[in-house]
Formats: C-alpha cells, structure tokens, sequence
C-alpha cells in the first residue's frame, strides 16, 4: 500500500463488533513496521489493550507467600495454576487481587505459569 493510498478507515472489531477507526498515522507506522505483511488490526483499541497477547493468559493473583516466594492464579473457567517468584518480570512483588498475564509452560509437577507481568494493581 502506497502512502497516497493511505486514509482514514473504518473497520469492525471481530471480538466485540464495534466500529473504530484505524487512522493514516497508524497505518503509517505499521506500514514502516510490517515489511509487506497484511498490519491491518482486527481488534478495536479496547479490545487489543483488554485481552491478553496471543499465546498469553490473564488471571488474577489468589494469593502468594512471600516467605516461600509463590503463589497461585486463578484464571477463567481453568483451574488454578502455580507461579513462583523466579518466574515474575520486574521486581514488583505481586499481592493478592493482582491481575497478572502469563505464559503457560508444562513441567514435572503439571502445569505451570511463567513470564508472569502485572496488568493492573488489585483494588
């Protein structure tokens, strides 16, 4: 797609169905951005910052002893999953009521959550 052929478009979020507008600026960087591959968002601005990135679960935090350094996370109709400290980015200590996104890995206990970075504080 050339520059001149670049304008405001409207297009429809596939999760949650409604209208947004994916402007020339956008499209400008991910034109810069994509190397020829089709950039164009599917999700809404809402719906791209409230679900998780791809191959990526969202939970909250259910408790975490910080003694021991883990904890569990509850997430949504799954059952709950393991974390340890080593497995959290950064150095925030997470606390019950965290909302959390993570990746899931197996291991020899089953599984377990990995990567785990903080979305948003709990109340």
């Amino acid at each position: 797609m050339s520059k001149k052929e670049l304008q405001d478009k409207i297009l429809d979020c596939s999760n949650c169905g409604i209208s947004f507008v994916w402007s020339y600026e956008e499209q400008k960087i991910v034109q810069g951005e994509s190397d020829g591959v089709d950039a164009t968002p599917h999700l809404c601005p809402g719906c791209r910052h409230m679900l998780p990135t791809p191959g990526r679960e969202r939970g909250e935090v259910k408790w975490y002893n910080m003694r021991k350094h883990y904890g569990f996370i509850v997430r949504s109709q799954q059952p709950e999953i393991f974390f340890h400290r080593n497995r959290v980015v950064g150095k925030r200590r997470l606390r019950p009521g965290d909302l959390v996104e993570f990746a899931v890995e197996e291991g020899e206990r089953g599984s377990g959550a990995v990567d785990v970075e903080l979305v948003a504080p709990g109340e």
